[in-house]
């Protein structure tokens, strides 16, 4: 029990800030909110959003993050509800992660694992709010774990175990569940005993994906053509500096953007030896060091896995096309480094694991301060969106403009929390990026005249000066086509020539102004 109340004090002040904050949004919770009530509203015969969403109810890899909200909806208030479905996968993967730890190596170590554990919880994936996708995380260590426990008995019985599993991951998501089949057979094929036997009977576990693989490849052609994208290394793969973006980028665990100091809002060039990015990797690399002479043969499953995976997050493709999701080398990266966790020898004895047991700790501190910053901007920078909430009314077309967003954070709290104004009003929020994409379920029916969602989104994220005029263009053009679209123009940040496109057709003066956020009535 130590492990467990170990892990449980290192989660505390994130879980505090998570519920202590007067408003606390990862940058997709309010999208995947507003989708969960929009799924739940379509259940009932009066529904606001009848003819305009239409419920995509096929086998899609990302109905665990909604079936989730669904059922938290129903039970609590929708303030609760998503502040239980940003701690369940936060816990759920720290705790899985442990677990796994455990059933691999036994208790030897386990407050450093404990404080790993955490660590890797506070990842910049749970901050951007991609809740299936850490369902799917917390299943990767189960499945392999409860894999790891049969593997000398292995059977019929087992086998429908692990078939079980990958149909749950299967509908948590589907890089998750790549990952963990990728899991199953190197382990199967590395870890010594019985090998044919337990490749055999591995592979009828995964019988499944021969009907999953092609429902999703069917799914999947909605989305169009697979393009896979490097961002740093497309144009010189082969120099210094693109390599040294590219670690930058693949970072799972970093939540600021470059150095950012927790409660300081300048970013300090020295401090970055003092991240906890490169904390991690200093104790990463003393770990290993200290490891590769000493484990256990029996283990040499795991350390190839952790070796696979995270040398895959760094040479793995961005996204694999635009439609298809993005943010795909930190997902890998952040599941070689829970097998890693499996592999390395956490020895407190020595000298090694206390240094690396001592910078993981110094990391954990850092993380849980910049969860608490980031608690305390998401609170002064979406608080507008949720007391406006009832002022923008009932039933009403909302447009968003959002100007000058970009904050300190990989996460933007701004980007969609404009979807709160629709949750218990039946408001229509043009901007739910959510629909744009064939994985989700919640899709704008096709006959309805609208402006375009992923418009929104990119004038959003224009805020290089260079994209001034780029920017303006595409919010005219926006308006002149879909103004009659649009009952409430939902204004955050100023910019006066997009406040003179706004005027042609909005009232000049906002009903409601809250800091950086304004309402405006069609005219």
């Amino acid at each position: 029990m130590r492990g467990w109340c170990i892990l449980a004090i290192a989660l505390a002040p994130a879980v505090l800030a998570v519920w202590m904050a007067p408003v606390f949004v990862t940058q997709d919770g309010p999208a995947h909110l507003y989708n969960a009530h929009i799924l739940n509203e379509s259940l009932r015969a009066n529904s606001p959003f009848r003819g305009v969403f239409q419920v995509n109810w096929s086998p899609l890899p990302n109905w665990s993050g909604h079936l989730l909200l669904m059922g938290l909806l129903s039970l609590v208030s929708p303030r609760a509800a998503d502040r239980l479905a940003t701690t369940i996968p936060l816990i759920g993967f720290a705790a899985s992660a442990f677990w796994l730890r455990r059933r691999v190596a036994g208790r030897r170590g386990e407050l450093t694992a404990a404080v790993v554990s955490a660590l890797l919880a506070l990842n910049v994936a749970w901050l951007l709010g991609f809740t299936s996708f850490l369902l799917g995380a917390c299943l990767f260590p189960v499945t392999l774990g409860l894999w790891w426990i049969g593997r000398h008995r292995v059977n019929g019985k087992w086998a429908l175990g692990l078939a079980s599993l990958i149909v749950l991951g299967y509908f948590a998501h589907l890089v998750s569940l790549g990952l963990t089949v990728v899991g199953l057979g190197l382990l199967a094929m590395a870890t010594p005993g019985r090998s044919r036997a337990r490749i055999g009977w591995t592979a009828a576990g995964l019988l499944p994906l021969l009907v999953l693989g092609p429902v999703y490849r069917i799914l999947m052609g909605r989305g169009g053509p697979i393009v896979p994208v490097w961002g740093h290394l497309r144009r010189t793969p082969w120099a210094i500096a693109s390599w040294r973006e590219q670690l930058g980028w693949v970072d799972p665990l970093s939540l600021g953007r470059k150095v950012v100091v927790p409660f300081l809002p300048g970013q300090t060039a020295w401090l970055g030896i003092v991240t906890p990015a490169a904390l991690v990797a200093l104790a990463v690399v003393i770990l290993i060091t200290t490891t590769w002479t000493r484990r256990d043969r029996n283990l040499r499953g795991w350390g190839i896995l952790a070796a696979v995976l995270l040398v895959g997050g760094l040479v793995t493709p961005d996204t694999l096309g635009a439609s298809h999701g993005n943010y795909l080398p930190q997902r890998v990266a952040l599941l070689g480094l829970v097998a890693l966790l499996a592999w390395v020898d956490l020895d407190l004895s020595r000298w090694p694991g206390k240094v690396a047991t001592g910078l993981l700790l110094a990391a954990l501190m850092l993380q849980s301060l910049t969860v608490w910053d980031y608690a305390f901007e998401s609170s002064d920078r979406v608080g507008p969106f949720a007391r406006s909430r009832e002022h923008v009314g009932k039933e009403a077309r909302v447009g968003t403009l959002l100007i000058g967003i970009r904050g300190r954070f990989r996460a933007n709290p701004v980007l969609h929390a404009d979807n709160l104004l629709g949750i218990g009003t039946g408001n229509i929020v043009w901007a739910d990026y959510e629909t744009v994409h064939y994985y989700f379920p919640v899709q704008f029916s096709p006959d309805v005249r609208r402006p375009p969602a992923h418009t929104f989104e990119a004038i959003a994220n224009m805020d290089d000066p260079n994209d001034a005029a780029g920017r303006a263009k595409l919010w005219d053009d926006l308006l002149a086509a879909h103004h009659t679209e649009i009952d409430i123009l939902v204004v955050w940040g100023r910019d006066p020539v997009l406040d003179e496109i706004s005027a042609k057709w909005f009232a000049a003066n906002p009903f409601r102004e809250d800091g950086p956020l304004r309402l405006f009535r069609h005219r």
